[in-house]
């Protein structure tokens, strides 16, 4: 039976997460590590920096992308680097700015949770989208990779109207 590195970074997750509880106390080095990446990740995403993005990911195991998009499952670098490019193309630019952010983890894997607002450009489109991002990070050369990564824009809030007036 073949088992998929996704399955094992998930049964990393719930295991230490839930057995151990979180490892890394706030503002640790290791917090401002994970921290770090996400910033640094982001930032060659605004640019649209494929190749940056793909020296970020994990390739032993290969790293999986995970999207709210019909067929939102990436496996390996050259799936990932086929869906950056595509996203890239339906949008003229962005800026994503990150609200919260929860770290934890063990030893050589960590993960983190965060909230951020996208600020998309699609041309003739401005738009404002609240948005999650979830990572498993391993450390491997010394260097902090993206093993499993889920990221999905939420539900826009609703208009807020004005009272009625009686």
């Amino acid at each position: 039976m073949r088992v998929n590195s996704w399955a094992v970074a998930v049964s990393v997750f719930l295991t230490v997460a839930f057995v151990s509880g979180p490892a890394f106390p706030a503002d640790s080095p290791y917090e401002k590590e994970v921290k770090a990446f996400a910033d640094a990740y982001v930032s060659a995403y605004e640019k649209k920096d494929v190749n940056t993005l793909l020296m970020m990911i994990s390739t032993a195991p290969p790293a999986v992308s995970v999207d709210t998009e019909a067929n939102g499952r990436h496996v390996g670098p050259a799936a990932i680097k086929t869906q950056l490019q595509n996203e890239f193309k339906e949008f003229k630019s962005a800026k994503l700015n990150r609200t919260w952010i929860s770290v934890a983890g063990k030893g050589d894997v960590a993960w983190f949770a965060s909230e951020w607002v996208a600020e998309m450009d699609m041309g003739p489109e401005k738009a404002k989208i609240p948005a999650r991002w979830t990572g498993v990070l391993e450390k491997q050369g010394g260097k902090w990779l993206l093993v499993l990564s889920h990221f999905s824009f939420t539900a826009m809030p609703e208009p807020q109207q004005p009272p009625k007036k009686k």
